[in-house]
């Protein structure tokens, strides 16, 4: 494990593809309560990594987990052998990649319509990445607010407010994630959640959101603050995606001193069904 965390490391210098695969080897190597594996093209020297599911756990859960990957490649054609090999994805299944540079796409997509699967693009967002705990020392949140973690009866209010709503696989993905993984909220004198961020099998923090009547006040900076110390305190990376066009979110990542990567480096997260 030593070894394979220091090797990946030292594969590239672009964050932007390999902090998603890091992030899942970190949750293999804390309990693997995901049930995620690496797959390499060889070891103990090796060109492409691509993180996923287990194929055990799509059998056994078939609805608790997406069939989630991502993948850091130095050679494309050797991810596109690992990509057509079936031990390693398997395209009968509804699958989604996420966290990929632009210069991947092309080429999953080739694979995987060549497999029978539609795709559907989700595109243009940047990747930003808070290196240093010691920066988030200096925001002090408001003592009268009550700082909480989620709680899986939340999960229904979540996916109320995310893009993906309405799909019972959504639901029992953010149950897991909070009965899981880190996520941090903040509670209503009736200890509801009103702002809340949560983080997923490959340390990501997603889908994060504000009751309208509560916008503005600096919670959702309050949550981000709680949950990017948890992360540091954890050894966990501290990352997430934001669309290029959101200039608010953009500029209060940037007071956090988070850091981006340039644009084009944009992030693409394909998601991958079966052909009706």
């Amino acid at each position: 494990n030593e070894q394979c965390e220091n090797t990946l490391y030292l594969l590239h210098d672009d964050v932007l593809c390999i902090i998603q695969v890091y992030g899942g080897l970190l949750h293999i190597m804390n309990s693997n309560r995901c049930n995620l594996e690496i797959c390499v093209d060889s070891w103990p020297n090796f060109n492409t990594v691509i993180c996923r599911r287990q194929n055990k756990d799509l059998t056994d859960h078939p609805v608790q987990f997406p069939n989630l990957c991502t993948m850091f490649t130095k050679d494309l054609v050797n991810l596109r052998a690992m990509l057509m090999d079936d031990r390693v994805i398997d395209w009968t299944q509804d699958t989604i990649v996420r966290g990929i540079p632009h210069t991947y796409c092309d080429l999953i997509k080739e694979v995987a319509t060549s497999s029978g699967m539609d795709v559907k693009e989700f595109k243009d967002y940047s990747l930003m990445v808070n290196h240093n705990p010691e920066s988030l020392q200096h925001n002090k949140s408001d003592p009268t607010l009550k700082i909480s973690s989620l709680q899986v009866s939340h999960a229904e209010l979540v996916v109320k407010h995310t893009a993906f709503r309405g799909s019972d696989l959504t639901l029992s993905h953010v149950r897991s994630c909070i009965q899981h993984l880190p996520s941090a909220c903040i509670l209503d004198d009736s200890g509801n959640p009103v702002s809340w961020c949560l983080t997923d099998e490959m340390c990501e923090m997603r889908m994060s959101s504000t009751l309208y009547e509560y916008r503005r006040t600096g919670y959702m900076k309050t949550v981000l603050i709680a949950l990017s110390k948890q992360m540091h305190a954890m050894g966990f990376p501290v990352y997430g995606h934001v669309a290029e066009g959101n200039t608010a979110a953009i500029n209060m990542f940037k007071s956090l001193n988070n850091n981006f990567v340039p644009g084009k480096y944009a992030v693409q997260i394909l998601v991958f069904k079966r052909a009706s």
